[in-house]
């Protein structure tokens, strides 16, 4: 049986970043990591999954010595999101960042990255593997969890077993920790499915991020390192998207041309087409006893901004600054003080998240045509209102709510 201080379950990005902070700032801290599939492995991105990183995301990934292990980061330099059926547009560019950059005293590079989703998770564990205080173990199948007001037991099924005074569910959106512990959730199904894909432009993509919203769902175009490559998020009816994944594809290509409005010149598909459910997850409980839940296990919102990344990493910082914090000055790292406190203030920033998701959401979905006027007037006029544009490019920045010591505008090495 393995005696660990904080155990944490899941190795995707935001399991592997929170080891990565904790090991780092508390190097008296013994840490265990437990993976249900393989260790990650070192190759060429594949660009099944990627994600939209803003500064902040940036900022710790820096400070964690990773973002410069990544090969591929493409920059966006520009935003553009239109209504396909109307007038209704808005722009962003670096230009207007200006205002933005001297009032929060930092350079702000790019409007945003797109990155590898594996490729992220490998350079994270290539990090973490320095730190002789993360334990690891890959291949590990949960199979029996307790939680009480004084230490968690852990069972796999491979007989071994784990205590632990902290138990961290980073395990995604389907958290074994959040179901065996009957930490209660709140979900509500989109009712879409996210199909996505390696897309070739006969256009080049200028380094601009897009996004148009259909009658039936957006798409995005996430321009990547190549000039004429980028990665497609595209929201449809769950029937749509399996008619999408099996038509030939010169057929796709034709549906999705005409999808983008051809914005891009002529559209070829490059990779597999894959699709996944859109939900709303909202954990009511984030923590129970000394086990509590951080990222994906706590919560997932829709794809339409690319926050979902974000705000798990921000998530995982708050939870470890809080950790250190205590540990700084002689306290726990399990005290409910303290997870009561990362509870109380990550939950804000969900919460807000999740309801400007649903609103931007329903209010695209409304197709009377008085609320289409109001909408491509009320974005016209945003466009033109430079203050206005500033405060929604801080929050797409990643520069705006309470963030976390580590996140937030100060001096960046690039």
């Amino acid at each position: 049986m393995l005696d660990t201080d904080i155990l944490i379950t899941g190795a995707g990005s935001a399991g592997l970043t929170l080891a990565l902070l904790l090991a780092k700032n508390s190097p008296d801290l013994q840490i265990t990591v437990l993976e249900q599939g393989p260790a990650p492995q070192a190759g060429a991105a594949s660009l099944n999954r990627v994600s939209a990183l803003n500064l902040a995301s940036m900022r710790v990934l820096d400070s964690l010595g990773v973002w410069q292990l990544l090969n591929a980061k493409p920059a966006y330099q520009q935003m553009q999101v239109w209504e396909a059926d109307s007038f209704a547009r808005i722009e962003f560019a670096t230009s207007d960042l200006g205002a933005l950059d001297a009032q929060n005293g930092s350079s702000s590079p790019a409007l945003g990255w797109i990155v590898d989703n594996e490729e992220l998770r490998c350079c994270l564990y290539q990090r973490a593997q320095q730190y002789p205080n993360i334990q690891w173990k890959f291949d590990a199948r949960i199979q029996q969890i307790s939680a009480s007001e004084r230490q968690n037991l852990l069972t796999l099924a491979d007989g071994s077993a784990y205590i632990s005074k902290l138990l961290v569910g980073a395990d995604g959106a389907n958290s074994m920790v959040r179901e065996q512990l009957k930490m209660p959730l709140a979900f509500w199904d989109y009712d879409h499915h996210g199909l996505v894909a390696v897309v070739r432009t006969s256009e080049p993509h200028q380094a601009t991020a897009r996004q148009v919203f259909l009658p039936t769902g957006p798409l995005a175009l996430l321009p990547l390192a190549d000039p004429h490559l980028v990665s497609i998020v595209w929201s449809v009816a769950p029937e749509r998207a399996a008619e999408l994944i099996t038509l030939p594809a010169e057929q796709f290509n034709q549906a999705l041309t005409a999808a983008s409005q051809s914005v891009l010149g002529v559209l070829a598909v490059q990779s597999e087409r894959r699709s996944y459910p859109l939900k709303m997850r909202y954990a009511s409980q984030w923590v129970k006893h000394n086990a509590v839940l951080v990222a994906d296990a706590a919560h997932t919102i829709h794809p339409l901004a690319g926050q979902g990344m974000n705000l798990g990493l921000m998530d995982v910082c708050a939870l470890a600054e809080l950790i250190v914090q205590n540990i700084s000055t002689g306290r726990t790292c399990n005290e409910q003080r303290m997870l009561r406190q990362y509870e109380r203030w990550r939950k804000a920033e969900a919460q807000q998240m999740i309801a400007l998701m649903e609103a931007f959401k329903r209010g695209f979905m409304l197709q009377h045509p008085l609320a289409k006027l109001v909408r491509a007037v009320g974005m016209a006029a945003t466009n033109q209102l430079a203050p206005v544009k500033r405060q929604l490019l801080a929050a797409a920045l990643g520069n705006h709510g309470d963030l976390p010591a580590v996140a937030r505008p100060g001096v960046i090495s690039l």
